[in-house]
């Protein structure tokens, strides 16, 4: 949304394609036009072009088009970036020019907020454009080997930069193998292991002119950065921390005039860890905002609070019984505006708090997520500078993200898809819970197929296992398709770890990974079966990434739970993930090893049961090849039967046009073929003794 709510920019295509279109839209009337076509944006040149026909092939075919918009303050210039350049062109997709006309990329470009400059990282600098004078200028100037600003926020002033930098020397390394070549080659990646201690950090301020970074003195090197923001008046920083071993949060304050910060908030996990829901604004007045899911040193619903800078005057802005998910101040307003979920941990709404104290609730779909929803929280919807006009993207089951007016007016404002789309038949999403294994109630989405009724002998799969998953939100056609197509009952649950039911539950596999959230399978089997249609012999649970482990750890500690299971990229054995998501959840493995290996399935392999589907990139880069291997390995050692599918050319995602489809298919085809299997015809492996 432009700084004044009178236009929108977004990338769209008329026919579904992926190369995206910029598009245009008065708002709030909604009036749409394509001010900028990709195909009319040159390609980089290149001498001497090395890349090989595959390459290029796939190049042309992942295009995505144009993407990450951003208005100049003052509204009358867009940015973003395309095929290797940063470009600018005005608001009716006039004056099209690049930033810079070279093929060295610009990353993070930011404007001013007077609007005079753009600064932008390159080769682990900043440097700033004079829109005015049109000369270029380094503001910093990092020489040694492995160090780099990897953010920077530009003061409302416009007269300091505060920097991220990080010293990445300490970071470790590993090895691939891609064999989709002629003759193998070796493939290197940067690699955080559990015990490398890679982390070192700093903050800084530098001048709009300038020169050495001033580090704030005082914070840790090794420290998890969770946010920051200016003060309004631009004399203090607010930075968001979260201690190395994730058990203490602390909101420090620095000022470019003193080289030393001071602590404003400070709070310790009451148990488990200190979640990342951390987010750090400041009101008008100049106190400061942040999140947190602790209050009076007790685990609770994540909140909004305040305090002054110096740590006086603590207070709740709205603490309630259920989540806060998402939180916006715009810049000239004391509107606040949050993403909520008082309707249940699967659901939001919108709710702002007035300045007179009432509040105002937004609504676009009763069951649904009224913004996008996010790994750990959701994205506040969009808002203008002066908090009048309001837009958001909402989506539900069975609808993608579509774009809504909220105020001055609400309508929909978008119908992005083809018409072919319209004619899917859709299950109906039912908002369902039940109760865990310590009695807590776990948030979960059913969906049924039509003319199901007891006395059925249906086949059921647990789907898409991990944290979250059980939330009403656009989530593709393959659970549809399950149910409306292949005729089986689908759970999504929202596991332990899961965003809407408070810091205790979202931090609640604290050394448990695999084992709560097993049990937690468990007892959504038995849900499924209490149902009255479902086939207790014949239920399934799969799982991508986390939730390919977690299945793993299912069929294996588990035995005969759940009849068949596929686990995709899954982990296998913690000690080889990466420090920043194992320390929080389980520790180091020099002093935690033995939790390590009980939360890892590679140590239970013996007592797997049932139908297990393994199903792996040799390329994966985030959770290695190796995991699925030696998992394999141990089911051999154990006398264990399962089946494997590998994806020679497939990362973490297994993304392409040639892999995505098959992987779908093949999971599809796996749980059809082995949950309505005749009665007596075996599983691949037995419940056995090891």
């Amino acid at each position: 949304m432009s700084p004044d709510g009178s236009k929108i920019v977004y990338g769209w295509n008329t026919t579904g394609e992926r190369r995206l279109d910029v598009y245009v839209m008065d708002f709030p009337s909604g009036q749409t036009r394509r001010i900028l076509e990709s195909n009319s944006v040159p390609q980089p040149l290149r001498q001497d072009d090395s890349r090989t026909e595959l390459q290029k092939k796939e190049e042309a075919l992942y295009d995505g088009g144009i993407s990450n918009f951003m208005w100049s303050p003052d509204g009358h210039e867009i940015l973003s970036s395309y095929r290797g350049r940063t470009w600018t062109y005005s608001p009716d997709g006039s004056n099209l020019k690049p930033l810079f006309d070279t093929n060295e990329p610009v990353f993070s470009p930011a404007y001013s907020p007077n609007g005079r400059y753009l600064a932008f990282l390159r080769n682990g600098n900043v440097f700033r454009w004079d829109r005015v004078e049109r000369d270029l200028k380094q503001l910093t100037y990092n020489n040694k080997p492995g160090t780099t600003v990897d953010g920077f926020m530009w003061s409302p002033n416009s007269k300091h930069i505060a920097i991220s930098w990080s010293d990445n020397t300490r970071s470790g390394g590993h090895v691939m193998m891609d064999f989709s070549k002629q003759r193998a080659e070796v493939v290197q990646i940067g690699r955080m292991w559990n015990g490398d201690r890679s982390v070192n950090v700093q903050m800084g301020f530098v001048g709009v002119d300038g020169g050495l970074i001033t580090f704030i003195e005082g914070l840790p090197r090794y420290m998890w950065v969770t946010g920051m923001e200016w003060s309004p008046d631009s004399s203090y920083l607010g930075v968001a921390w979260i201690k190395e071993d994730f058990q203490e949060f602390t909101l420090s304050v620095a000022s470019p005039t003193r080289k030393r910060k001071w602590d404003a908030y400070t709070e310790k996990a009451p148990s488990n860890y200190i979640p990342d829901f951390r987010n750090v604004s400041w009101t008008r007045s100049g106190d400061l905002l942040f999140t947190t899911d602790i209050i009076d040193g007790k685990w609770a619903n994540r909140s909004v609070m305040a305090v002054d800078p110096f740590g006086k005057n603590l207070r709740p802005v709205y603490a309630k019984n259920h989540d806060v998910v998402g939180m916006l101040r715009p810049k000239n307003s004391d509107r606040l505006f949050l993403v909520t979920m008082k309707r249940g941990g699967t659901i939001t709404e919108i709710t702002v708090l007035e300045p007179n104290g009432k509040e105002t609730e937004h609504i676009v779909f009763e069951s649904g997520m009224n913004t996008p929803s996010q790994f750990d929280d959701c994205s506040p919807p969009m808002v203008s500078e002066d908090g009048t006009k309001v837009a958001t993207l909402a989506n539900t089951y069975g609808q993608p993200n579509e774009l809504y007016a909220l105020e001055p007016t609400a309508k929909r404002l978008t119908n992005s898809q083809p018409e072919e789309f319209k004619k899917i038949q859709w299950a109906t999403p039912q908002r369902v819970s039940f109760p865990g294994p310590d009695g807590r109630m776990i948030g979960a989405t059913l969906l049924v197929p039509p003319g199901a009724k007891p006395g059925d002998k249906r086949p059921a799969v647990v789907t898409n296992i991990y944290a979250n998953s059980g939330k009403v939100a656009w989530s593709g056609y393959n659970d549809n398709y399950l149910v409306m197509e292949l005729g089986f009952v689908v759970l999504n649950v929202d596991f332990r770890a899961s965003w809407g039911y408070g810091g205790e539950f979202n931090s609640g596999y604290y050394e448990k990974m695999g084992l709560i959230d097993a049990d937690e399978a468990v007892k959504a089997k038995e849900y499924l079966v209490s149902l009255g249609y479902v086939n207790p012999d014949r239920v399934g649970i799969w799982g991508w990434s986390y939730g390919g482990f977690l299945t793993c750890m299912v069929m294996n500690t588990k035995p005969g739970v759940f009849d068949t299971g596929v686990a995709v990229a899954s982990v296998t054995d913690w000690r080889q993930y990466n420090e920043w998501y194992t320390r929080r959840r389980i520790g180091m493995v020099s002093e935690k090893e033995d939790i390590f290996l009980k939360n890892s399935p590679v140590n239970s392999a013996a007592t797997m049961a049932g139908n297990l589907f393994l199903v792996h990139g040799i390329l994966d880069d985030n959770v290695l090849f190796q995991d699925v291997v030696q998992l394999s390995q141990k089911y051999i050692e154990n006398g264990r039967h399962f089946d494997s599918l590998f994806y020679p050319r497939g990362d973490h995602g297994m993304w392409r046009d040639e892999e995505r489809p098959h992987i779908m298919s093949a999971i599809h085809r796996y749980l059809y073929h082995k949950l309505t299997r005749p009665a007596d015809a075996p599983v691949v492996q037995p419940v056995t003794a090891p």
